[in-house]
């Protein structure tokens, strides 16, 4: 900081403790330590998709740390104990080297997304679980179970507890096997599964931005994701590793947030309560809202139709029966049969498609607004 104070060359932006800080900034050149535990192969490729250089620094005593870096992509490496001069130049010539790549109309803007991401969630206790199985099956998407509270597609399915979410991270962040490895696609069920965590005590280990990594690559190789585990929304502990922080990171960057409400006076109380914070932390995310186990009665229907659109701004409201086929299938651990519960989620799925379409429309245009990159961050 004096250095450049004092004989310029470049200023120092930011400090970067949380990666996501590094990846939100606008700057040239990441500064970046070797032990840095942030400092992984998807992190480097998410800085290089931004049109930003990465700067690795490590110590003389530790030759094996050079190798590290390169490694995982960095763009040059550089000891420690070198002048600051030393830095600015290896600044300059990094700069230069960025200049010359080929096209950068946006740079320090991510890169546009490729597939959707459809977030299923609500509060605890209305089947959510159910519902976002039939929709992987119904749209043809792979299944990501993301829930750090109460992870429960492996043991709905009967599916083993490794590989999952986990192991998906390790691939992605760390280069230890590949993602394809973490995915299964069981006979029973049809269709690609990232299940998730095997005990909830893991939540504590993982960060948002790594889990949002790994569903990223997923929506970008199979061009659609849905995506298990929005159930509570609220801000606790610090940011951004908070206790519900996996959760709110999936709302933010779902296309379509997919909320299922109980069927009762006190599920739609509850319900209501989940979709104010929806609306808070993603207000221009389009929200379908499925009931589920709802009464055969049209007057009922109409009176929780009728409080449901009142009170947020549903982009559609579909009906779910209350239907034995789906407790069989839970017993069996298979996929529910042709039933109404069924008929049910393939209006559904059409409703999310649809809403999908207009999320993502509304994504690319707020990532087509461009960021001045310039400077460095360390």
């Amino acid at each position: 900081h004096r250095h450049l104070t004092d004989h310029g060359g470049g200023r120092v932006r930011q400090v970067v403790v949380e990666p996501d800080v590094a990846l939100e900034e606008s700057y040239d050149v990441l500064v970046v330590s070797v032990r840095w535990p942030a400092l992984t192969r998807a992190f480097v490729a998410d800085v290089h998709d931004r049109g930003r250089m990465v700067l690795g620094v490590f110590d003389r005593e530790e030759p094996a740390a050079r190798a590290h870096l390169v490694a995982i992509g960095v763009d040059e490496a550089l000891e420690s104990d070198q002048s600051p001069q030393a830095f600015i130049e290896e600044f300059v010539v990094l700069q230069a080297r960025r200049g010359n790549q080929t096209p950068e109309p946006d740079v320090g803007v991510a890169p546009p997304r490729r597939g959707e991401i459809i977030g299923v969630g609500g509060p605890p206790g209305t089947g959510r679980t159910e519902i976002a199985i039939q929709l992987g099956a119904r749209l043809g998407a792979a299944l990501i179970d993301a829930d750090d509270v109460a992870p429960c597609i492996a043991p709905r399915l009967g599916l083993p507890i490794e590989p999952n979410l986990r192991t998906a991270i390790e691939a992605a962040e760390h280069g230890r096997g590949t993602l394809d490895d973490s995915i299964v696609t069981p006979a029973h069920v049809g269709f690609p599964i990232l299940t998730g965590l095997p005990n909830p005590g893991a939540w504590s280990q993982i960060r948002p931005g790594e889990v949002m990594r790994v569903v990223e690559r997923v929506a970008r190789d199979a061009g659609r994701v849905v995506v298990d585990g929005l159930g509570h929304l609220e801000d606790v502990g610090s940011a951004p590793r908070g206790r519900n922080a996996v959760a709110r990171a999936v709302v933010v960057e779902s296309d379509v947030v997919v909320g299922v409400c109980m069927a009762s006076p006190v599920g739609v109380a509850r319900f209501l309560a989940w979709a104010v914070d929806v609306h808070t932390l993603a207000p221009e995310t389009p929200l379908v809202v499925a009931v589920n186990r709802a009464p055969k009665a049209r007057f009922r229907r109409g009176e929780l139709f009728a409080e449901l659109t009142r009170t947020i701004p549903a982009s559609a409201v579909v009906f779910a029966p209350d239907d034995p086929h789906v407790t069989d299938a839970a017993w069996d651990g298979r996929m529910v049969a042709k039933s109404p519960f069924v008929r049910a989620m393939t209006t559904l799925a059409t409703a999310v498609h649809q809403a999908a379409q207009v999320g993502a429309v509304a994504r690319a245009e707020r990532d087509a607004d461009p960021r001045p990159a310039f400077e460095a961050a360390s």
